[in-house]
């Protein structure tokens, strides 16, 4: 059964026990409420924060009007709460919005209309409980070399009210709020005790304003999947200067306590260059295997950033579609044209053995009390490496050195050779399937008053 509506008539009687604490008018008349016409909610990944504006047809008497609106069991955040005419503005006002004491989670707004219509309103609030995140899953082909790559979002719901097909709106990006939706949500009364808020109070108008500027965007257009829609649904992705905005296509209805997974792209044929990498400072003697991709329109992506999530990465082993978890690594946000770098953890596919085949010192200098002042210290190496993968593969075997006073000699591979840095050596090998290879090279490095003598 689907949870009642937040908004409720005004009984006559409750009408009546609150006429003390309203200004006196001439006339008092309920406002005939209708079902909600639609309900956008916007949804922030980086604070636990929902904008929702809520659309009805309400019917006004001419003179006073009367509206009540009840948060019981929800986390909707009261102080938020706006009220605005879609339509004859210039004939109604609302003139003020009362909590009044003795009721708890209630709030009255006093709307005064010049004559008696029918008038579309936006109530709009903030809401805490509601939260979506993004995550993938990749599916590398049988060599390896290319991946389908699926993007969904999920969303929950922990509001305490129920959004039946609302258009659901999807924010990647940090905001600033100074305090919590939720905690707003939990006190008594909406300021801490009963208050009569003004229609334009500087509250209300800096709500307003900000709003409006998170409505502004221009759209792009990508693929959703309706699970059990004949088409696809597309999710409009929309830049803001600040974040990015994923608006999905239709309605959804995500009740209180539920989550929803919604399929936000695919990407059939996605490039994948697959690294094995050693480097003992970051992963002590074991060989890890990274998978890289770049959010290009060459890869069936780059029309939008990805929102970082969790990438859990299969392997086809057959024909016949049996597949192997491989691994899975967290993202960051990736942006357009930037590349994606997941690691998939140790492998033993990949044997990486690194030895030190001599050691010399040579060039010793002493002090004017005989003393060594310094030397050059010199090993040559032997970097053992095996491919069992079945498959051409790309080795990085990177050294962290202790001195940024060295020199690299009789290297065996020269033009795979790079300094990254002025303490950091590395060379990129590739091994064809089910092969192996060495590396040597010498290295020098100057120590005490060597290091000022090169």
């Amino acid at each position: 059964m689907m949870r009642k509506k937040t908004i409720y008539l005004i009984l006559f009687a409750m009408v009546i026990s609150l006429l003390p604490v309203l200004p006196a008018v001439a006339k008092i008349d309920l406002v005939t409420l209708t079902d909600r016409e639609s309900v956008q909610t916007t949804i922030y990944n980086k604070a636990d924060l929902t904008l929702v504006r809520d659309k009805r047809v309400l019917n006004f008497v001419k003179g006073m009007n009367l509206l009540q609106f009840s948060w019981a069991n929800t986390k909707i955040d009261p102080t938020s709460l706006s009220l605005e005419m879609k339509k004859e503005s210039d004939k109604i006002d609302v003139v003020d919005i009362t909590y009044p004491p003795g009721a708890k989670d209630v709030g009255i707004w006093r709307i005064k209309a010049d004559q008696a219509c029918r008038v579309p309103v936006e109530i709009t609030y903030f809401t805490s409980g509601i939260s979506w995140k993004s995550y993938y899953i990749a599916l590398l082909s049988e060599d390896q070399k290319t991946c389908s790559l699926k993007g969904y979002v999920k969303v929950t719901n922990l509001s305490g009210e129920d959004y039946n097909n609302a258009q659901t709106r999807l924010v990647v990006g940090k905001i600033n709020i100074l305090d919590k939706i939720s905690h707003l949500a939990s006190l008594q009364y909406p300021y801490g005790r009963p208050e009569h808020i003004s229609a334009e109070s500087d509250l209300r108008n800096i709500y307003k304003k900000g709003m409006r500027k998170l409505d502004a965007a221009q759209p792009m257009m990508a693929m959703e999947s309706a699970m059990a829609a004949p088409k696809p649904k597309a999710i409009q992705k929309q830049g803001l200067s600040e974040y990015f905005l994923y608006t999905i296509e239709g309605t959804e209805t995500i009740p209180n306590g539920w989550t929803k997974r919604l399929l936000s792209f695919k990407a059939d044929t996605v490039k994948v260059n697959n690294i094995y990498k050693y480097e003992a400072d970051r992963f002590g003697e074991n060989v890890v295997r990274f998978s890289t991709f770049t959010n290009t329109l060459e890869n069936n992506l780059g029309e939008t950033p990805l929102p970082g999530g969790e990438i859990k990465v299969f392997h086809s082993i057959d024909k016949n579609g049996k597949l192997a978890f491989v691994g899975s690594d967290t993202t960051k946000y990736i942006p357009v044209e930037k590349k994606a770098e997941l690691n998939l953890g140790n492998t033993s596919n990949v044997k990486i053995i690194p030895k030190v085949m001599a050691y010399a010192k040579k060039n010793i200098i002493f002090d004017n009390k005989g003393n060594v002042s310094g030397f050059d210290e010199v090993k040559t190496y032997e970097i053992q490496l095996s491919n069992f993968t079945g498959m051409s593969s790309t080795i990085e075997y990177t050294k962290n050195l202790d001195s940024s006073h060295f020199n690299i000699s009789a290297m065996s591979h020269p033009d795979e050779f790079e300094k990254t840095d002025q303490d950091t050596i590395k060379f990129t090998i590739h091994l064809s399937p089910n092969s192996h290879q060495s590396i040597g090279f010498t290295l020098t490095t100057l120590r005490g008053e060597r290091r000022w003598q090169q």
